[in-house]
């Protein structure tokens, strides 16, 4: 269910901010948005939510650090300020309408099913299921399909699952997209990447010998390190 940071990195590089419906100036917006809050909470001023409704904003709060959790490189999403990003693009002034809306629906309505489906497991909310109950609701709808000759072999319970759940895992893709560009994009993400970008190379002398090895290239160098 959960990713790994270098994992969410290839998530956010194969579905970057455009490839999510955000220009890059509603991102950064929302990001200036989402630091004010957080510098606010920290200085005890709860922040309210535009968009999500006081129990939807408990449940995205808690997905997205399911998804982005507290480590030792850095914070989580809700320390990043994803939630706040998040409810500002839920309601970008500068998005046509019918965008707005269309990802508006889609979330109030992925929520819902998130919430639906852990009553109809557990009996409960999902935000009152217990970490081993959500990370089993989660682990259903985290993968990629499987291949439909494999399915084919597991019968019809396989394709049965797979109907019932195939809202969840649209919506848990698109939010789990939302949420590594939120995180890879703000200042605590581009931190943890240790990003170096747009910095003076006085000398290049190539590609450092332990990351070749890492990419399994180190043998296309000859001994005296030439190529």
């Amino acid at each position: 269910m959960g990713i790994g940071r270098r994992r969410a990195l290839e998530l956010i590089a194969g579905a970057p901010l455009a490839g999510l419906g955000l220009s890059s100036a509603a991102a950064e917006t929302a990001h200036a948005h989402a630091a004010r809050a957080v510098k606010a909470a920290a200085k005890g001023q709860a922040y309210k939510a535009r968009f999500f409704t006081a129990h939807e904003w408990e449940t995205v709060r808690l997905l997205v650090d399911l998804i982005i959790p507290r480590d030792e490189r850095s914070g989580s999403a809700t320390d990043a300020g994803v939630p706040e990003f998040m409810d500002f693009i839920m309601t970008d002034p500068m998005e046509d309408d019918r965008g707005r809306e269309q990802r508006q629906t889609a979330m109030h309505g992925g929520l819902a099913w998130i919430d639906a489906e852990s009553t109809g497991r557990f009996g409960h909310a999902f935000v009152e299921a217990s970490d081993a109950e959500r990370r089993s609701l989660l682990d259903d709808i985290a993968y990629v399909e499987v291949e439909e000759d494999e399915e084919e072999d597991r019968g019809s319970d396989a394709r049965d699952l797979r109907v019932k759940l195939g809202h969840g895992k649209a919506f848990f893709s698109s939010f789990r997209d939302l949420t590594a560009a939120g995180f890879w994009s703000s200042r605590m993400g581009v931190e943890d990447l240790a990003y170096q970008g747009n910095t003076a190379v006085a000398e290049w002398t190539g590609c450092p010998p332990e990351a070749l090895r890492k990419l399994g290239l180190e043998t296309s160098l000859d001994p005296g390190g030439k190529r």
